[in-house]
């Protein structure tokens, strides 16, 4: 998987850079800087582990004429990151076979969205689904700044098919006697993200319904590691496949 992402990036530098070229003037100016971009499986749509197949390609262009990232990429698996030319890019999320014959076809997308890649950030874009069901790729900045010492970020993503949440953060042992070591979080609708920098150590993590304060889910004793961006994503559809998935990111 890991050399169809690298072969995928090449692609789509030079897809991105041809563009740029053809629309240049007779003055070339400084080329803009790539993005860093994790490419992340959050998207559940069978009971077996769904398998993708995940390509991309120019806005504009033909689908047959897009290059693979990921290769039978499995249910809350993590890739990358890639390092792209800044442009508008379209990626495809394709049936598992698509990439036997070497070439995505029309018939084998099972969706696809056109993302704007900016110049230098570090990013995530997961294949989940909007607040009301149906597939889509959220993408997420990764605030990769440096912290204190002895403290790492921890960022909430909302890409389940769910209403706004509100997340609490309960420092253990502590946060179950006394209530102030317990700090809440939000709303965070679908495709929105809480970063909090905090002390490093476990933590007692809850999800509620916004709107009601019922408990979604919670991760009792969740470790955060000093000098690491530690992502949360909140997949899935609540009372069947919700479930988190975790990627780190050092500062």
């Amino acid at each position: 998987m890991r050399k169809s992402l690298i072969a995928g990036a090449l692609a789509l530098a030079a897809v991105a850079s041809s563009t740029v070229g053809a629309n240049a003037a007779s003055s070339t100016p400084p080329a803009a800087a790539p993005s860093k971009v994790y490419v992340i499986h959050g998207l559940p749509l069978d009971n077996a582990g769904t398998k993708v197949d995940v390509y991309a390609g120019a806005a504009t262009g033909a689908v047959g004429d897009a290059g693979i990232l990921a290769n039978d990429f499995t249910f809350k698996s993590v890739a990358g990151p890639v390092s792209l030319a800044p442009a508008s890019y379209k990626v495809y999320v394709a049936k598992p076979t698509a990439s036997d014959d070497g070439k995505l076809s029309a018939d084998e997308v099972i969706f696809s969205k056109v993302l704007k890649v900016p110049s230098g950030l570090n990013l995530s874009a997961v294949a989940s689904f909007n607040a009301k069901g149906n597939p889509t790729i959220n993408v997420f900045k990764n605030d990769v700044s440096k912290v204190p010492a002895g403290g790492g970020r921890i960022s909430i993503r909302h890409a389940a098919a769910a209403p706004p949440v509100k997340v609490s953060l309960g420092y253990y042992p502590f946060n179950r006697q006394f209530g102030f070591f317990t700090h809440n979080y939000g709303p965070v609708a679908n495709g929105q993200q809480g970063d909090v920098v905090t002390a490093a150590g476990p933590y007692d993590v809850g999800v509620r319904l916004a709107s009601s304060g019922a408990l979604v889910a919670s991760i009792p004793r969740f470790p955060l590691m000093a000098r690491r961006l530690t992502t949360v994503y909140a997949v899935g559809k609540p009372g069947s496949s919700f479930g988190f998935i975790v990627a780190k990111i050092g500062l």
